[in-house]
C-alpha cells in the first residue's frame, strides 16, 4: 500500500503564524492511527514578494487523486 493509499485525510496549513520556525505553507496527512505529518512544504521562490506568496498561498487549492 502506498502512502496515498494509507491517508485517511489532508490539510493544508497556510503557516501564517510560522509553527517550528518553518516559514513554508505546510500540506498534513493524517493516517487511520492518528498520526500526523508533513507531506509537502511550499516555500517562497526569491523572485516573489512576500505579499504576493501570501495571496498565492490564499487562493492553492489542493487535490490528491488516489
Amino acid at each position: 500500500m502506498n502512502i496515498v493509499e494509507q491517508l485517511k485525510m489532508i490539510s493544508f496549513d497556510r503557516n501564517k503564524n510560522k509553527i517550528l520556525g518553518i516559514k513554508s505553507g505546510i500540506l498534513w496527512g493524517y493516517k487511520e492511527n492518528n498520526s500526523c505529518f508533513p507531506l509537502l512544504y511550499i516555500s517562497k521562490p526569491k523572485h516573489i514578494s512576500q505579499e504576493d506568496f501570501e495571496i498565492l498561498l490564499d487562493k492553492l487549492d489542493i487535490n490528491i487523486n488516489r
